[in-house]
């Protein structure tokens, strides 16, 4: 009885002094990577803005230009009609002066065929009276004022179509090379507008992604916290038990120092006092011994068995290894044992379930307790076939392989301690794998 009061204060003081809480180490990593992810939505905000910013300013720009274009078309609209009248006063123009020349050709072919007649001198001989001589001679300056006046005419009509032709000309040539660089300084807009939207799109995919994020780191702190207030709730009970067990210790250890004394007593009716006091010598050293030993024993290590009935492969073995998820650290803390999702997991050893639960990184999980003071772990189950408290025995099925919490693929995370989430030892070094 002595001997396991002592196992027992001895366990409790070893696992009340080694009792980690990974959820406090896991929440105040989050809050960092919370922290970080802040900075990160911070920065994205202000570039979205920023970029918001840009567009806007191109959207403005590009609304100016479009009414700028449509001004220009207006324009262009406008001057197209001017320019078809112009072509029509051009075409009407080009058919008055190709009349006129018909008609100075024709009275040029006259002239020269009838040049004779035609002199003035012959007119006035060839009249037969003076009043007709008069009114031949009126005639024939008017011909000549008539045929003057076509001429001067003609040369006007055909300087007024050159220049509306010039005019024309330079109308459209002003309108095609405005057209032109409103079309290039749009083709520039709408691709540098383009270029924003792209911006924008990829900083809001970028912002999401970094909420999204921030909310999960959010949900892990929550989870690492309850886990926390758990593991306090049992550090407490456990500091509860250890007081219990002390007080217990101290009261067996007075109740055997009273019958020590008590067999002393009686002891002296038939035993010298020399030899009294050796006996009493002796029984005190062997008790030391028997005292020290008790304490410094170590646990049997013996007596553990596979998890697994069989067809698994170790994919990750303990110690140093490169973190495939990014979120475990470098160190494993246990072996990986890939197969099949669903496969009945099997206790390693008799003990009591400690902790039943889920969390972020070992999923769903088991850790049971065992006489000899060590813990065997068993993370990423599918279902979990037991709960805290139960008695289970060696082989019993506590779960089903899974890959819940931070996995890469279906395996039993498999491990052992010497206190609850602290002092790992390498499963190797107790069975054979």
């Amino acid at each position: 009885m002595r001997f396991k009061k002592i196992i027992a204060f001895t366990l409790l003081t070893t696992t009340l002094s080694g009792f980690v809480c990974p959820a406090v180490i896991h929440a105040e990593s989050v809050d960092k990577k919370i922290e970080d992810s802040q900075k990160k939505i911070d920065e994205l905000n202000a570039k979205k803005n920023a970029s918001d910013k840009t567009l806007s300013d191109l959207n403005s720009t590009i609304t100016k230009l479009d009414k700028d274009i449509n001004k220009v078309l207006e324009e262009k609209a406008s001057l197209e009609k001017e320019i078809n009248s112009l072509t029509k006063e051009i075409d009407d123009l080009t058919v008055i002066i190709d009349k006129r020349n018909k008609q100075i050709e024709s009275q040029a072919r006259s002239m020269q065929l009838n040049k004779e007649d035609q002199d003035l001198v012959n007119v006035i001989l060839g009249s037969e009276s003076i009043s007709d001589a008069l009114s031949r001679t009126v005639a024939y300056s008017k011909l000549v004022s008539a045929n003057k006046d076509i001429m001067d005419e003609q040369k006007k009509d055909q300087a007024t179509l050159t220049k509306k032709k010039t005019t024309l000309d330079k109308k459209v040539d002003e309108v095609n090379k405005t057209a032109e660089e409103l079309k290039t300084k749009q083709t520039k807009l709408e691709k540098n507008k383009a270029e924003q939207v792209a911006l924008a799109d990829k900083i809001l995919k970028e912002l999401s992604k970094e909420t999204s994020d921030k909310s999960a780191y959010e949900s892990q702190k929550a989870e690492a916290q309850r886990i926390s207030e758990e593991n306090q709730k049992r550090l407490k009970e456990l500091a509860d038990k250890q007081a219990a067990a002390k007080k217990a210790l101290q009261e067996q250890r007075e109740k055997e120092q009273r019958d020590a004394e008590n067999k002393q007593l009686e002891a002296q009716d038939s035993l010298s006092i020399s030899k009294q006091s050796s006996a009493i010598g002796k029984s005190n050293n062997a008790k030391t011994d028997a005292d020290k030993n008790e304490t410094v024993s170590l646990p049997s290590q013996g007596g553990f068995s596979l998890p697994l009935a069989g067809g698994y492969t170790v994919t990750s073995g303990f110690g140093s290894r490169t973190d495939p998820t990014g979120y475990s650290g470098d160190h494993h803390d246990g072996i990986d044992l890939a197969i099949a999702s669903g496969t009945p997991i099997l206790a390693s050893r008799a003990g009591q379930v400690v902790e039943a639960s889920y969390h972020p990184s070992a999923g769903n999980h088991v850790i049971i307790l065992h006489d000899n003071g060590l813990y065997t772990y068993y993370m990423h189950m599918t279902n979990i076939g037991t709960s805290v408290g139960s008695v289970v025995d060696a082989g019993e099925t506590i779960g089903t392989v899974g890959s819940t919490g931070n996995s890469t693929g279906p395996h039993l995370h498999f491990g052992i301690s010497s206190s609850l989430w602290g002092g790992f030892i390498n499963p190797t070094s107790i069975l054979s794998f």
